[in-house]
């Protein structure tokens, strides 16, 4: 079996959210002596030392730069039998492979299209249908997302899409001792500054109780996004002195080492977004011991499980009742709280998760042979 891998979001800057997920998928495949793999960018074959290069930077910033200079050697889009092809995230092909898998993420430009670019949203109508009817498995990163898929297209065979939990990626700050850090307790709320990640949520909390400010910091770990900027949203909020004395923090984008710090630092974590199609950052939280505020949406009570803390963004007091149960729990259990986090967290792993897709890959070959 030759399994061909499209890299397409390796190519990103920085590596989160999906090219985070392509890069954990890449790095199984390198180590699996089992199978035949290959890696392909458009139409172009890329080295494996290219790839290990990437995962080691982390970053993509040099594959343009190498796709230029190398010599062209063009992915075998034959309909040879022995051959499949599998798509991280959006299809830059179909049915140039033997077989075709699609790991698709969310739904949300076509469920919740408010949130999104206009570009985006018809981007994603005209061609999602085509790529899932072109696929032998559509991998879905969530039951959530799956039971979305199967409902906005029925005429998918349903053992044909299949559940593709993913897994947090956290190195080693999630074995190193926990050390005494001296500062001052503060809350950590994750998420790109863009509508659907709904940060507004924690500013009015804040605005409305500028006494809980004076108790924590607040630092929004994210890079913006769209929509409304964050100086707009602090004027929105009239939170200007809030952060002139340092209550707030906008650090934006970090690195992955020094996010997973901030985390494991956090009295908590607060992830506020209205809609997700698998929810990362609370694997990641739970990982290093930290519980998060969420909200009971789309996919996020299926990954967060019983360790994290669910509130309806609609339901007026709901936010700030599940925000100070959180805060007490913390006082009186922090240690066994931290415990339940970490052993949750230890249902997923990127092993686990490619194990999965392989499993569901070569049930496929099983399956023709059976019929044929």
């Amino acid at each position: 079996m030759r399994v061909y891998f499209e890299i397409g979001p390796l190519k990103e800057s920085n590596y989160t959210g999906i090219a985070q997920v392509t890069a954990a998928i890449a790095d199984q495949l390198l180590g699996d002596a089992s199978v035949n793999s290959h890696f392909f960018f458009g139409r172009m074959i890329v080295r494996k030392a290219v790839i290990e290069d990437l995962l080691k930077r982390r970053s993509g910033e040099l594959l343009e730069w190498y796709l230029q200079r190398a010599l062209p050697r063009t992915a075998p889009h034959e309909m040879t039998s022995a051959n499949v092809a599998i798509f991280p995230n959006r299809k830059t092909c179909r049915r140039g492979f033997a077989r075709e898998c699609q790991i698709v993420h969310d739904l949300s430009t076509l469920l919740t299209p408010q949130f999104h670019h206009q570009d985006t949203i018809d981007y994603h109508a005209t061609t999602m249908e085509g790529d899932v009817t072109t696929n032998d498995i559509t991998f879905c990163v969530s039951e959530a997302t799956r039971r979305d898929v199967l409902a906005y297209f029925p005429q998918l065979t349903p053992d044909r899409v299949q559940t593709l939990h993913l897994a947090a990626a956290v190195g080693e700050a999630a074995s190193a001792p926990l050390e005494t850090v001296p500062v001052e307790p503060y809350i950590l709320v994750l998420g790109t500054i863009e509508p659907r990640k709904n940060v507004s949520q924690v500013l009015g909390y804040i605005r409305e109780h500028p006494g809980f400010a004076k108790q924590h910091r607040f630092v929004f770990l994210g890079r913006f996004g769209w929509g409304t900027s964050v100086q707009e949203l602090l004027d929105h909020f009239q939170l200007g002195d809030t952060l002139a004395s340092g209550r707030l923090v906008f650090p934006g984008f970090v690195s992955e080492q020094v996010k997973c710090q901030l985390i494991r630092h956090a009295e908590l974590v607060i992830y506020p977004s209205l809609f997700e199609g698998f929810g990362l950052p609370l694997l990641e939280a739970a990982a290093l011991g930290v519980p998060c505020v969420t909200t009971r949406s789309s996919s996020l009570p299926e990954v967060g499980g019983n360790v994290c803390y669910y509130f309806d963004p609609f339901t007026e007091g709901d936010f700030d009742r599940t925000l100070m149960k959180a805060i007490l729990d913390l006082q009186v259990r922090r240690e066994e709280i931290r415990r339940a986090c970490i052993a949750w967290a230890g249902n997923f792993s990127w092993e686990k998760t490619y194990a999965r897709m392989m499993h569901g890959i070569r049930g496929l070959f099983a399956a023709e042979q059976r019929v044929s």
